[in-house]
């Protein structure tokens, strides 16, 4: 991959100033009869992202109105979520274009540059926590901090207690990113989407599951079970998204619409609901 040619240092610049890169699309969207009609099925923000892309929209694919993907006629793929917010981009065989670059942080476009000269860019993911991944040739991952910071993948640094606890509960689950922070608090991604987090002496601390992913049946045991035989009695209905240890005990949370944050103590007794905010105290 030949970055130059999309006069990457010139883009960056235009960002580090502040200003926005011009789009060979500029305005068409909202005269074009047709694309009128694609923006018109999405949210705002999406149609924001797009209008600085630089090309027309060729198709859209509304799945249940949670999802968008945007098949504009360069071929690349823009998938976005149900507020409008990018989360995939698939190149589809096609160049990298300049504006595609810009949506990645300055500091992530600086070290492919840097790094990854004559590798063609397949796709980018972006996570739930804003955390991205960039696919080159051959399946090479790259991964990146939500301020776009690369991140190495610090596998062999995490303590045995973090080790044991992926293996007895995701032993078929492959971590495909384990991060240790300047506090040494640890961070894992699994191949399958489940995000972890341990304090410095390897202790659970907090786990995030997918959306639309029920919890997985090995990683309840982990938990106290009468919190556990709670959530299934009181919400068949409603997946779990994430599980905070705190210092009472546990903090609950189900998937959208309608999420309900409960609080349980160390033995898994239900205590209450939890107050507004409750989730970043400590």
């Amino acid at each position: 991959m030949n970055l130059s040619k999309y006069a990457f240092f010139a883009s960056v610049a235009l960002l580090a100033a502040g200003a926005t890169p011009s789009c060979t699309y500029t305005g068409n969207q909202n005269t074009d009869p047709v694309q009128q009609q694609y923006l018109k099925q999405l949210p705002r923000t999406a149609v924001s992202t797009l209008n600085k892309l630089g090309a027309k929209i060729d198709t859209v694919i509304n799945a249940d109105d949670e999802e968008f993907n945007v098949l504009l006629d360069n071929g690349i793929e823009v998938c976005f979520d149900a507020e409008g917010e990018w989360y995939k981009v698939y190149m589809h065989k096609n160049d990298v274009t300049e504006e595609i670059m810009n949506l990645l942080p300055v500091t992530t476009q600086t070290y492919l540059h840097e790094n990854t000269q004559g590798k063609a860019i397949k796709r980018f993911d972006k996570s739930r926590r804003k955390r991205l991944t960039v696919t080159l040739a051959g399946k090479e991952e790259l991964h990146f901090a939500r301020n776009g910071k690369y991140m190495p993948n610090d596998v062999k640094r995490l303590p045995s207690q973090v080790t044991a606890t992926l293996n007895k509960y995701f032993s078929d689950d492959a971590i495909t990113t384990a991060t240790v922070d300047p506090n040494y608090e640890y961070s894992v991604d699994l191949q399958s989407g489940i995000y972890l987090e341990f304090d410095r002496l390897g202790r659970f601390e907090r786990v995030e599951i997918p959306k639309g992913q029920n919890f997985p049946d090995n990683f309840a045991h982990f938990f106290p079970s009468l919190m556990m035989k709670y959530m299934t009695k009181n919400y068949p209905d409603k997946l779990i998204r994430r599980i905070i240890r705190k210092d009472y005990g546990y903090m609950v949370k189900t998937e959208k619409p309608n999420a309900i944050e409960l609080c349980f103590s160390k033995k898994g007794d239900y205590l209450r609901l939890a107050n507004k905010g409750e989730e970043n105290e400590e």
